[in-house]
């Protein structure tokens, strides 16, 4: 089956693009054209059913950047870099008979150009730079090329935006377009195709989830029923309060994107808990969501992937936590302290979410959603072992005793 690729480019990439492409099999391509990269968010919303979306450039995919973020299906790009400016300096001197210091050059980041200079080392006079910009019109950057050229200062531009180079050519003013590799652009289609392949197999991973009721919830039957719907599921009752659910990683994944979920929570009058499991079989998804439901707190959604790492809560503020002991130093802390590695995850994910270095036994108990009790023991094992330290005490103003000042002692950036 081939893979449909939405490409969003000029119509000189295009040209070029059709005659490289057959060297890539299984692949179909459906262009859309911009007269200036400046058009590229407005021809997104213009593309058809695809498997992923391409831009032709670093300047379209900065246009488009925003609304990459919510994109649907997988993109890339072709990226400006040290290639793509070694073969077009190349060619200009090759071809054209320039020396590099009469060159203007329009470029995403002069840092290409020096680097590339550098690398050959290059101790001449360097060529014009311009710094392509969104708040820089593109209008300016032309009238900074004629200038130059009418000023007799440079024989040759190199552009990265194709209107210049119509303009430019229209005006009898020597000039070329920035190249792109063959090689680039055959790695970015080979790309596309993994991309589109990996999501497929993404979005059919089993997931198992489990939904567990109050024991004094009216008709939760309904409500799986709803639930079922909105994640295409198939279910079934285990007893009067837990129902297991089997849907794809696909149909999960555009529920949480599009908070389709979130209502959930709403209409059931008591509290519930939601839990997802995901694994290359059934059996092994079942098996993660049920661990997941060991850990999971009422109104919030989680999901165990198949690597032991637990996500959430959803909708609100998701947090990743590791089940497995993969590092060393944790595994020892885990020995040592006889925490366990969860514990310890989720005493790094406080640490690093948090803008002061001293913290009360309270502040650590109400992120664990331990009592205040549990977590001193667990910081007493910390203090015991030098993994946590008292710094000092926190007056209150109400009757009682200090509470201490702890500071952890060890690295939590894992």
């Amino acid at each position: 089956m081939s893979t449909k690729i939405a490409v969003i480019c000029s119509k000189a990439f295009m040209n070029r693009l059709n005659i490289i492409s057959h060297e890539v099999p299984h692949i179909q391509l459906d262009f859309y054209i911009y007269n200036s990269p400046e058009e590229t968010p407005n021809l997104m919303k213009q593309v058809k059913p695809c498997d992923v979306l391409l831009l032709a450039g670093t300047l379209p995919y900065l246009y488009a950047k925003h609304l990459l973020r919510q994109w649907p299906i997988p993109w890339t790009y072709i990226k400006q870099d040290e290639t793509m400016i070694s073969a077009t300096i190349l060619s200009a001197i090759a071809k054209h008979n320039v020396t590099i210091d009469r060159l203007s050059i329009d470029v995403m980041s002069s840092t290409f150009i020096q680097n590339v200079l550098q690398d050959i080392q290059f101790e001449g006079p360097l060529p014009y730079m311009q710094e392509i910009e969104l708040s820089t019109p593109t209008k300016q950057l032309l009238t900074n090329h004629i200038a130059l050229w009418q000023s007799k200062q440079i024989d040759l531009v190199i552009t990265s935006i194709h209107a210049i180079y119509d303009d430019l050519t229209a005006l009898g003013i020597p000039v070329i377009r920035m190249l792109d590799p063959k090689s680039s652009i055959i790695r970015r289609l080979n790309e596309s195709i993994s991309l589109s392949q990996l999501t497929k197999f993404e979005s059919a991973k089993a997931v198992a989830g489990i939904i567990e009721f109050h024991k004094t919830t009216h008709n939760p039957l309904q409500m799986v029923e709803q639930l079922a719907t909105i994640i295409h599921a198939s279910y079934q009752q285990v007893d009067t309060c837990r129902f297991e659910l089997f849907t794809t990683y696909g149909h999960l994944q555009n529920a949480l994107t599009q908070n389709k979920l979130e209502s959930f929570f709403t209409v059931s009058e008591k509290s519930a808990k939601l839990v997802f499991g995901y694994g290359e079989s059934i059996l092994e998804a079942q098996s993660n969501a049920q661990q997941a439901l060991k850990y999971a707190l009422p109104n919030a959604i989680y999901i165990l992937t198949e690597n032991k790492e637990l996500q959430g809560p959803f909708p609100n503020t998701t947090t990743t936590l590791s089940l497995q002991a993969k590092d060393p130093y944790i595994v020892l802390m885990a020995k040592e302290t006889k925490l366990s590695p969860l514990n310890i995850s989720k005493i790094m994910t406080f640490s690093k979410s948090r803008q002061s270095l001293q913290f009360t036994a309270h502040d650590l108990s109400e992120h664990l959603q331990v009592t205040r009790r549990t977590s001193e023991r667990i910081l007493k094992k910390l203090v015991e072992h030098n993994y946590a330290k008292i710094v000092g005490e926190e007056m209150t103003y109400q009757q009682g005793r200090p509470r201490s000042l702890y500071e952890l002692n060890f690295s939590t950036y894992h």
